[in-house]
């Protein structure tokens, strides 16, 4: 699935955005999509002591698919009427990877931690670009992906005591979620907000219905509220993000997506009263700066 995304993504086969730039509305947009993201995985965080994976991504999934399927036919539009279903399969899919691993991450590790090493993401894709897809990469954002890698090894304090096998799975979240979002990229302009999120909800509740050989357990009612809370935020935060997408341009919108990351501390501290030790802080530091340095890079490099 890697390899056929990247080869889409290098087409670029799907839209072009001809919608007029709004850089402050974008940049809102990807503000406002991070908090209400933190939100959705806050409460996934909550639920996941009492679920199994499979089940809470199907609950959450099929509470999603029919929220954004009346939205849809309140707005008038058909779920079904995409003109190129092959980027909703690739987006759904690419998400399903990365909830599984984030959900079982979430069961071992720190929050804020877990959300810190996803956003790695855009130092993968950079290394992706320069030995996959042949783009060129200059010595300003090398450095910069070899400083975010630094950071990464800060959060996750690779020693023989302190290192969980499940501090590896937010680096699988980082490599399908930045593939999710150079997709989403090519999706903006010429597909609804909501049919992106009908069918990437669709295929996450496939993906978890898959796994109920497993056993699941019976469902709690007052946990019912919690899953259609992040059912609510779930369609809110990804509804924002496409529009930050399609009104701002890269160069100025891509780097306020690590505020998500103060969310996720903030999360972190005051739900669960998680405070990451100087080295995490330090790490989750440079990986911030690397991150915005590295997005401002490549948005400038794609607008020259």
């Amino acid at each position: 699935m890697v390899f056929s995304a990247l080869h889409l993504i290098r087409r670029r086969t799907f839209f072009l955005n001809t919608t007029p730039v709004n850089n402050l509305r974008g940049i809102a947009c990807l503000v406002t999509a991070g908090l209400f993201l933190v939100s959705t995985d806050a409460i996934t965080k909550w639920l996941v002591p009492h679920y199994p994976t499979g089940q809470i991504l199907f609950i959450q999934g099929s509470l999603i698919t029919i929220l954004a399927f009346i939205c849809m036919r309140i707005r008038g539009e058909s779920p079904m009427a995409a003109p190129h279903w092959r980027p909703h399969l690739y987006r759904g899919g690419l998400y399903v990877v990365g909830a599984f691993a984030f959900l079982i991450a979430l069961r071992y590790l720190p929050f804020a931690e877990v959300v810190a090493i996803a956003f790695a993401g855009p130092m993968i894709m950079t290394l992706l670009g320069k030995f996959f897809l042949g783009e060129p990469v200059g010595r300003h954002r090398l450095c910069a992906v070899m400083a975010g890698f630094i950071g990464v090894l800060f959060v996750m304090q690779p020693t023989a005591d302190a290192l969980h096998w499940a501090a590896l799975l937010p680096l699988i979240v980082a490599l399908s979620d930045a593939l999710r979002d150079l997709v989403t990229r090519q999706m903006a302009s010429g597909e609804s907000n909501l049919r992106i999120v009908f069918s990437t909800a669709a295929i996450l509740a496939t993906g978890g219905l898959l796994t109920i050989a497993g056993g699941w357990n019976t469902l709690r009612t007052e946990d019912l509220i919690w899953f259609v809370l992040s059912a609510c935020t779930f369609v809110i935060a990804h509804f924002v993000m496409v529009e930050a997408y399609r009104y701002g341009q890269l160069v100025a919108v891509a780097p306020f997506r690590y505020i998500q990351i103060i969310w996720a501390i903030l999360a972190g501290w005051l739900i669960w009263g998680e405070i990451p030790s100087a080295a995490v802080f330090t790490g989750i530091a440079i990986i911030f700066a690397s991150g915005v340095y590295i997005a401002w890079r490549e948005a400038l490099a794609r607008t020259a």
